[in-house]
């Protein structure tokens, strides 16, 4: 399976989770590995690894393990993994944009629902986990009171404020936020620079001040038209 590499997410460190896109069918795939093999920052190109957004990889043999709503989900080895090439900047932007939806719910459907500030999938629910957003409105990067990096959706209806785990915008430690980063893009964002966001829905869990377990809406990558691959956004 070939497909090219549009997530990068930061888990707890060293930890990361890696998606993709299949070039010609536009379906997402979310390679995985059992718990004793997790997929670490060793695999990023900045590290000496194979995997970079843009790079277009050969996954080898696969087995798909759906469980809704990340139903893009497969095991694989990754010592099984090859690196055919990475795509040009012009490329990689062609081919998000040329799969990106205009709206969450055409890429979450009607069981994403707003809860608070943000959106969420009932535990065990819906039929995808990963997509492409292209923006409208130029949405808000900030750094909240509580230190965490969040995205100001203004799209969505009601508005939405979105965490963030691109991986490019913390520090090794996955903690350490790099406001440098944070200030240019945010900055670019305002001037009117196209967005496009690769987004996701996260592992069930529960938050403090709910009932129930949900799969909540975050920002796994943000795409930014005047500078679409890169270790910065």
């Amino acid at each position: 399976m070939r497909v090219v590499v549009n997530h990068l997410t930061r888990m707890d460190a060293p930890r990361i989770c890696v998606a993709a896109i299949a070039p010609d069918t536009g379906k997402h795939v979310r390679p995985t590995t059992d718990r004793g093999n997790p997929l670490t920052r060793a695999l990023l190109a900045e590290n000496g690894g194979p995997l970079a957004l843009g790079t277009l990889i050969e996954l080898g043999e696969t087995t798909p393990t759906p469980e809704p709503p990340q139903t893009e989900d497969c095991l694989f080895r990754p010592d099984g993994m090859q690196v055919i090439g990475r795509l040009s900047p012009n490329r990689y932007l062609e081919l998000l944009r040329q799969h990106a939806q205009h709206r969450v719910l055409a890429i979450f459907g009607d069981e994403l629902e707003r809860h608070g500030r943000s959106y969420a999938v009932e535990k065990g629910c819906g039929a995808a986990s990963l997509g492409i957003l292209r923006t409208h409105r130029a949405p808000d990067l900030k750094v909240d009171r509580f230190g965490k990096l969040r995205l100001h959706l203004k799209d969505a209806s009601p508005s939405a404020f979105l965490p963030v785990t691109d991986v490019r915008f913390v520090e090794a430690d996955h903690k350490s936020i790099r406001s440098d980063v944070v200030a240019d893009v945010s900055a670019r964002m305002q001037r009117g620079v196209q967005v496009l966001l690769m987004v996701g829905l996260a592992r069930g869990f529960q938050r403090s001040e709910d009932d129930s377990e949900r799969h909540w809406l975050q920002v796994n990558g943000i795409c930014m038209a005047d500078r679409p691959l890169g270790d910065q956004p």
